[in-house]
């Protein structure tokens, strides 16, 4: 895969050619994704929706958002929301900490980010090393955790950045009339 885009779930991740980056360097046919901590678990997402990771600066609050959005920050000029995904996915918000960051991720093209406790690695993980979810899982992680995978004795959780979205969507503006 060294220097297209990949593919995973979602369709094209949208990445593209890195020169002199490390990524060129991985195992060929292997998927790369960003690891973080939430909620005592590790859960990762595919490095190409992700734009970048940040410190957590100061979050803005936001009058009548739902609970899962922590508020909005200023990124270089652009307002970004930040979603609390533990806040999604167990229904209780993160405590922040100073190894706290946000993911910038971009699905859809909706650029949001995704506060969690910490981001730990990136991993390279072939797509035959992907499970389906444990079915233990209640249906809030059943609909956004769609695979999982052993990486050195720990078991990641892989969201769906699409579902993710499409969930957080739909609390927000619910369809009308269905």
């Amino acid at each position: 895969m060294g220097g297209k885009a990949g593919t995973f779930i979602g369709g094209a991740s949208g990445g593209g050619n890195l020169p002199d980056s490390p990524l060129q360097d991985r195992p060929e046919g292997t998927i790369a994704f960003v690891v973080f901590a939430l909620a005592g678990e590790t859960y990762a997402v595919e490095i190409g929706k992700v734009r970048e990771i940040i410190r957590v600066p100061r979050i803005t609050w936001v009058t009548g958002a739902p609970d899962f959005v922590r508020g909005v920050v200023n990124l270089r000029g652009s307002v970004v929301a930040v979603l609390d995904i533990a806040h999604i996915l167990f229904s209780s918000p993160i405590s922040e900490s100073p190894e706290a960051r946000i993911i910038i991720v971009e699905s859809g093209g909706v650029t949001v980010g995704m506060l969690v406790e910490g981001v730990t690695r990136v991993a390279d993980i072939e797509p035959s090393h992907l499970e389906p979810a444990l079915r233990t899982l209640d249906e809030s992680q059943r609909l956004c955790v769609v695979a999982q995978s052993s990486v050195d004795n720990e078991l990641i959780g892989i969201l769906d950045l699409e579902k993710v979205m499409e969930r957080a969507r739909v609390v927000i503006s619910p369809r009308e009339g269905t």
